[in-house]
């Protein structure tokens, strides 16, 4: 019997699925700090989002010291349904022509049943003030290079202080 996902040590004991329907080990990410958001790009904040994260993307990732992954999933329990093609383009219309800036991953609910087994571990070691529940669109994980979650934040994070918190990890 597998044991519970609350009981896991780090995120790269979870697989995800891709908006290809690909199965995705998250152990691709070891030895890189991870941001996980839940989103909607029908969300008013969204734009904010992608402002907050695209420079963090464009300054950490793939950089030969450092490594900044973030890892979007869509979530519909706060708003509007979108197709994945819906999402795809959205991301490619307010991102620079350099390209996106994570990777998107398939829908999923972050409460509740359906929950995946990665957000279950996520909301078990960083329950927040909502004591493991996710009340709105772009809670942001921030992982580790070992995968382990370190932070909760919220949209409203200073950009100067999200930074100082992936640099005191890439370290």
């Amino acid at each position: 019997m597998q044991s519970p996902p609350e009981k896991a040590k780090s995120i790269f004991e979870f697989t995800v699925t891709d908006l290809n329907g690909n199965e995705v080990s998250l152990d691709r990410y070891q030895g890189s700090v991870c941001l996980i958001v839940n989103f909607s790009t029908k969300d008013a904040t969204f734009e904010k989002v992608l402002s907050l994260l695209t420079p963090l993307f464009r300054k950490y990732h793939n950089d030969t010291r450092k490594d900044l992954n973030v890892l979007f999933f869509p979530c519909f329990q706060f708003g509007s349904k979108e197709s994945p093609d819906e999402i795809v383009q959205r991301f490619e219309s307010s991102t620079d022509s350099s390209g996106m800036i994570g990777e998107i991953f398939t829908e999923i609910e972050v409460n509740g049943s359906k929950a995946p087994g990665l957000y279950k571990y996520l909301k078990a070691k960083k329950p927040g003030n909502c004591g493991g529940f996710i009340n709105s669109n772009f809670t942001i994980f921030l992982t580790d290079r070992q995968g382990v979650p370190v932070e909760r934040l919220n949209a409203g994070i200073h950009p100067y202080t999200l930074e100082d918190m992936v640099e005191n990890l890439l370290r």
